[in-house]
């Protein structure tokens, strides 16, 4: 092979950030009305970024900081640091706050109180569903900073202590999945940064977005891996063989992300309904309840299918008595 397909990987993952973005004005429009008072030292208002994955909530968030609050924010993903200690120890290093990371957290809050005093700051808590214990939110909500918290799970926040949810005032900001045609808008641009000319033929890239479901993620990941295996196969061109190929890993993957976001007990309802493809809520719910020692009551179960209707693990029909469940991943 004389050349490579993708000469420039990046513009394909999750770390890139754009220098355009698409088909979310509204949402850029909102963010920056909630957090440019920062900009003339006044407080910015709190914000809550959800809507399902791949629909752009971290990709905005990170290009409004990296815009307008470089040196003055800190982007922590909580699913890599979930306890306390470890965000408030990241935030610290993101601003550049010297500090070895085996201070108690009590002196870690004293220092970003200190920096706090100083300089108003803002700080983006990704995947905030996952943090190991929310009394963060507070330490950082009666402080001088603004917070930017995302999640893919709208009832996220919902069981937060009183105190902590007025402290916070979230405004909400919603991320709908994107439409075929603009997921294609999406990657469309990203092939432009990473494919070599010619070698991505733009049918393809209009299949890619119906595969991916609204998901730009997954959109992303296809081309990515379909450009790696045309490579392997000493292809010049991606085929429809290497995206087809492609799509099932990556909805692997997709699986494999969503089903780690889910508790001990959404997991075991997710593998009944995964052997049985299609239940009756009630008997799902009973089955469920054979299965587990201490099962929780009939409404935190609902709760619990709320969830993994709005991640797309399982879609649901009808309504109370008769609503029924179906598997999706």
């Amino acid at each position: 092979m004389d050349e490579e397909i993708i000469h420039n990987e990046l513009p394909l993952t999750e770390v890139f950030i754009p220098t355009r973005l698409f088909h979310r004005e509204s949402q850029l429009r909102e963010l920056e009305r909630c957090l440019k008072p920062l900009l003339r030292n006044r407080m910015p208002e709190n914000v809550f970024l959800v809507g399902p994955p791949g629909t752009g909530k971290t990709v905005l968030a990170r290009w409004i900081l990296e815009s307008y609050f470089r040196g003055r924010s800190a982007y922590i993903n909580c699913w890599k640091y979930g306890s306390t200690h470890e965000v408030l120890k990241e935030i610290l290093l993101s601003l550049e706050i010297p500090i070895h990371g085996r201070e108690p957290t009590s002196e870690l809050i004293k220092r970003l109180e200190r920096l706090l005093r100083a300089r108003k700051i803002l700080i983006c808590l990704d995947e905030v569903d996952q943090l190991k214990r929310f009394d963060i939110l507070y330490i950082l909500a009666r402080g001088n900073c603004g917070l930017v918290l995302i999640s893919n799970d709208y009832h996220a926040l919902l069981h937060l202590d009183a105190r902590i949810r007025s402290r916070l005032a979230l405004t909400e900001i919603h991320f709908p999945e994107y439409k075929p045609e603009e997921l294609f808008d999406i990657l469309e641009d990203r092939v432009q940064y990473s494919f070599r000319p010619g070698s991505l033929p733009k049918a393809l890239i209009r299949v890619t977005s119906l595969l991916a479901k609204g998901d730009a993620r997954i959109g992303l990941e296809i081309l990515r891996r379909a450009g790696r295996k045309a490579e392997d196969k000493g292809l010049r061109k991606v085929t429809l063989e290497e995206i087809r190929e492609a799509s099932k890993e990556a909805k692997k993957l997709r699986k494999s992300y969503l089903l780690s976001k889910l508790n001990e007990h959404q997991r075991i309802i997710h593998e009944i309904l995964e052997k049985r493809g299609k239940m009756p809520s009630g008997l799902l719910y009973k089955e469920y309840c054979k299965l587990v020692k201490h099962p929780v009551v009939s409404r935190a179960y609902r709760n619990y299918m709320q969830k993994m209707v709005k991640l797309g693990l399982v879609k649901a029909e009808g309504y109370g008595r008769w609503k029924r469940y179906e598997i999706i991943l």
